[in-house]
């Protein structure tokens, strides 16, 4: 059975593949790698050896300092996809407007007695 420190090293190498598939857009892939470094996380803690205590302090520092590059890309990816809604929807709207401005609407005539 894996120790603290272990389970830590393999939390890690589990977050740079989250980051890896968040820089990739596969938020599926992103989502369960991050339930399981979780785990690994709570598995670690459950686990830790008061005498490894300097060295799970390393490993959680470098966890903090993963957690917020994959906060920082999980930003950017939210933004690249509010961005790409907002242009569909201008893209949308823009269509609608020439699709309206091209119905065929019904012409009248003048010949010079009445209308046709």
């Amino acid at each position: 059975m894996p120790d603290s420190l272990s389970l830590l090293d393999m939390a890690l190498q589990l977050g740079e593949r989250e980051l890896g598939a968040l820089a990739a857009g596969d938020v599926e892939a992103a989502e369960s790698a991050s339930r399981e470094r979780a785990e690994l996380v709570e598995m670690a803690w459950s686990r830790r050896d008061p005498a490894a205590l300097n060295d799970l302090r390393d490993k959680l520092l470098r966890l903090q300092c993963l957690q917020g590059r994959l906060t920082e890309e999980a930003r950017r990816l939210h933004d690249n996809i509010r961005n790409q809604l907002q242009q569909t929807r201008r893209e949308s709207q823009r269509l609608t407007g020439y699709r309206q401005a091209t119905r065929s609407t019904p012409l009248t005539l003048s010949l010079g007695r009445g209308q046709v």
